[in-house]
């Protein structure tokens, strides 16, 4: 089977246009990564105990450098 070369431009096209553009970033959405590092900054440089997804986001549980638990919400957008 022989691929145009016109086919060929095309896919290698749509295969760097894939690589440029991570598949979290074209929908607009956050990670669980991002949330807790958000989370982090936040709440002063705590320590993220947990991540959890929640209606809409992240609910990130953060041990403050003061040794308190915060709950902090993050949504996904």
């Amino acid at each position: 089977m022989r691929i145009s070369k016109i086919t060929k431009v095309v896919c290698m096209a749509l295969a760097l246009l894939g690589a440029s553009f991570p598949p979290m970033a074209l929908s607009g959405a956050r990670t669980a990564a991002e949330a807790s590092e958000i989370a982090r900054q936040q709440t002063g440089g705590g320590r993220v105990l947990a991540v959890k997804p929640a209606d809409g986001g992240f609910q990130v549980k953060v041990l403050t450098p003061e040794g308190k638990v915060r709950f902090v919400f993050v949504p996904s957008n």
